[in-house]
Parts: structure tokens; sequence; C-alpha cells
């Protein structure tokens, strides 16, 4: 278009003839030559910068259709028959004194009768090696806080809520995929904190669960599930804690460690798994102490019961109960006490 000196420059408009009653609109076909010894011209779709302005958009919007699905846009780079294909890149521009512009990647509402757009994102399966990483992160910042990662699932109004699935990769010959959560590390402070709940429950329903289990083994153990914190090289090991929810109307929510079964059906003579309680070694002082105690009672009930017993037994002798302390070898065994409260009152 021809220049403006003192108002807006003349548009360029490329267009094909609108169709007849009974055929397509014409095509637009923009490509560079082929070359036979050399690069092939690039194509280049941009618009120019703004010195007191801001810079010119570049849209590329694909018609509708009234009586059949609407047109389709693809951005594919070339492929290689000797080396890597072409790469894709989609970035904002720089704002060398505010923020960098936004991407944004959303498909369309749905009509009255219909569901919203898919959004997926997946690397290429591979024939001879690994197939293509996908990687979702935000840049570091040097005078700042690191930006944030957010994957937020939609609410439904006349039906649950949708579903969030993580899941590693299986493998037919090998291990499977590994899945990690871990904090950021915090080289002058803390670390970040891993938190794993589920949401309040409304006016009429229960919160929801949180269910850690390893899968099941088809030939061989199935996987273990280890709760711990790591250890300190210069102070206290952290705690690890297992707590039970109070109720307002109802009884408190029960605490349960239960170890695995054994098999059954015919055939069956493995033992059932053990269910140990250990405090920590102490290499140069006291090893921790194990405490099972119930809690005080109300104004008006009693404290909780303790049991220890062992299982019943149907064709054999039913398991021991032993109370003991270990030996000492440079000085006095320790004592055994059994002790019953006073009452103020009572008895």
């Amino acid at each position: 278009g021809g220049e403006g000196s003192a108002a807006s420059g003349g548009a360029v408009r490329v267009a094909s003839g609108n169709a007849g009653g009974a055929g397509s609109s014409g095509r637009l076909v923009f490509s560079s030559g082929t070359s036979q010894t050399g690069n092939s011209g690039a194509v280049l779709l941009g618009s120019g910068s703004g010195t007191a302005g801001r810079g010119g958009a570049a849209t590329v919007s694909v018609g509708s259709g009234t009586s059949g699905g609407g047109g389709s846009t693809q951005l594919a780079s070339g492929g290689s028959a000797a080396t890597s294909g072409g790469s894709v890149l989609a970035r904002t521009g720089e704002g060398t004194a505010a923020s960098g512009g936004a991407i944004r990647i959303s498909s369309a509402n749905a009509g009255a009768t219909g569901a919203s757009g898919a959004l997926r994102f997946a690397s290429g399966s591979s024939k001879g090696g690994n197939s293509g990483r996908i990687c979702a992160g935000t840049g570091a910042s040097t005078a700042g806080r690191g930006g944030a990662v957010r994957v937020v699932i939609g609410s439904g109004t006349s039906s649950a809520g949708g579903v969030l699935v993580l899941q590693a990769g299986s493998s037919t010959e090998a291990t499977g995929g590994g899945a990690g959560v871990a904090s950021g590390r915090g080289a002058g402070t803390s670390s970040g904190v891993v938190r794993v709940r589920g949401a309040n429950a409304g006016g009429g329903g229960s919160s929801g669960r949180l269910a850690f289990s390893s899968g099941t083994g088809a030939t061989g153990n199935s996987g273990g599930a280890v709760l711990g914190s790591g250890t300190a090289t210069a102070g206290r090991g952290g705690r690890a804690v297992a707590t039970a929810g109070s109720g307002t109307s109802g009884a408190g929510g029960g605490l349960a460690l239960v170890a695995g079964r054994d098999a059954v059906g015919a055939g069956a003579k493995g033992t059932g798994g053990r269910a140990v309680a250990l405090g920590g070694e102490g290499t140069a002082a006291s090893s921790g102490a194990v405490e099972v105690a119930s809690a005080k009672g109300g104004a008006s009930g009693g404290s909780g019961r303790l049991v220890f017993t062992s299982g019943t037994s149907k064709s054999g002798n039913s398991g021991a109960a032993s109370f003991g302390s270990g030996g000492a070898t440079g000085g006095r065994g320790g004592a055994v006490s059994a002790a019953v409260g006073s009452g103020t009152s009572g008895a």
C-alpha cells in the first residue's frame, strides 16, 4: 500500500472471490519455491514496529460454518528425512520496562447441547528412540518470586466436577515410569510445603477421601507405601503425624493401622503381615519412647479403653501376648509396671 506521510498508509488486501451457489470460494496459497541444493525460501508474516504507538496485531482467523463444522487451523513444521524435524515456537513479545505478553490457549465455549472443545498437548510416538518430552514451567526470577503453575479443573453445576489424573507411562518390557511431586528447595531458608487434601464438603455430603495405595502384583510383591520425614544433619528430624478428624455431632474419626493378610483360597500358606511400632534409636543417648494412651474423658464420660489382645484361631494356637523390657549389657534391666488409676469420688 501507499505511504501516508501525515496519516495512515494504504491497506493491502489479498482475497479470493466469493463462491457461487454450488461451489467453494477460491483458495489462497502463500508458499516459497522448492530448492534442490540449498534451503528453500522463508515465509514471513508480521506487522511493523510502532515508535509512538502499539505494534500492529497479526490475526489468523478461520471461517465458521452454518451447516457444517467450522474450519480448522493447523500449524505444522517441516519434516526431515535425514535429521530432526522443524520446531514450532509460539512466543510473546518482551516488555523491556514492564511485563512480557501473555500466551492464552483456549477452546471456544460450547453451545446449548454440546461440550466445549478439548485441549490436547502430546508429543509424537517414537519407533527407535524415546518419545518427546512435555515441559510446563515458569521462568526464573532474579529479583522476585518464581511464577506459579496451576492446573484447575472446571466445576459442574448439574453433575460431578471434572477429574484430574496424573499418570506415568507404562512399559511392556521394563519398569513403568515414576510420578514425582516435589516442592522447591530453599537454599537459604526452608523448602516448600507439599499439601494434598480433599475439598471441604457441602451441606449434605462428606469431604473427599484421600487414598494412598500401591498397585497390585500379579506374580511378585506389591509396592510398598512409605511415609516419613527426611534426616537432619544439624537439627531434629521432622515428625510424622497421622491424625483423624474430630466430630461435632457424631463420633470422632477412627485411626486404624492394619497389616496385610495372607491370600485367601486353597493352598494359601503365608503368614499375615506384622504391625510394628518402634521408637527411634539413640546411638549416643536414650532411644525414643513408645507411648500408647487414650484421650481424657469429657465432663460426663469415661476415658477410652486400652485393649491388648491376640486374635482367635480356628485350627491352631492363638497368638501370645508378651510384655517385657530389653536386656542391658552394662546396666540394670528395665522395670515393667502395671498401675491402676485412683478415684476421687468412687472406689
